[in-house]
């Protein structure tokens, strides 16, 4: 199971509970007999987003009952950025779900001390699977990429039984040469003008 969670049962509109320092949300799905309207301690939700995001699965506990969980959606606020919504999709530890998670590059320092630049298109693939079988998040190791190459949704592995939704030829990252900046191209020009100056010292020697 995720991780848990716990919830209290909303009678009130979201605008109310989050003046009462409150994160509304909604539970949904084969795994409740109905859509239920919760809300969430916004201490909590916050310790809570730090560790989970769309995809995540998490336990929700409502009145002493458990609800294996997925995360479907989290709204933010436009100026704080706080959670201001949540969804959560009710399912069973067998059901097949889709899901969009997210993903995590590793080995970008090899790629700098190479003077090469990994520019993210994509940062998270939607995929299918067992609730239990998917990944909260898809690690990509970067670390032996070379100038010009690329990786799409296709070349990325996924644990047995998870089928990829996003299309196979999606660019995810490419990887590409780090341009020159100020200093570099000073310490260029200086060398190129160090260089004419010496050939002319030696046409007038």
């Amino acid at each position: 199971m995720g991780s848990l969670i716990v919830a209290e049962e909303r009678k009130l509109s979201g605008r109310k509970v989050r003046k009462m320092g409150y994160v509304p949300g909604v539970i949904y799905g084969p795994g409740v007999k109905n859509s239920m309207n919760v809300q969430f301690s916004q201490k909590d939700m916050n310790r809570f987003l730090n560790e989970h995001t769309t995809g995540s699965k998490a336990t929700v506990m409502v009145n002493g009952n458990k609800h294996l969980c997925v995360i479907k959606e989290i709204q933010y606020g436009l100026i704080n950025r706080e959670p201001i919504h949540i969804d959560f999709y009710a399912s069973s530890e067998n059901s097949v779900v889709k899901v969009t998670v997210p993903f995590k590059f590793v080995g970008r320092e090899k790629l700098g001390s190479n003077r090469l630049v990994l520019n993210i298109l994509e940062d998270e693939i939607e995929i299918q699977g067992v609730l239990k079988d998917l990944p909260e998040f898809i690690d990509i190791d970067v670390s032996e990429m070379t100038d010009g190459s690329e990786i799409t949704m296709g070349d990325i592995k996924l644990p047995a039984g998870v089928k990829l939704l996003s299309k196979e030829d999606e660019i995810v990252a490419k990887v590409v040469k780090a341009e020159a900046g100020p200093e570099a191209e000073a310490e260029s020009e200086a060398a190129a003008a160090g260089t004419q100056e010496t050939a002319e010292a030696k046409e007038t020697a």
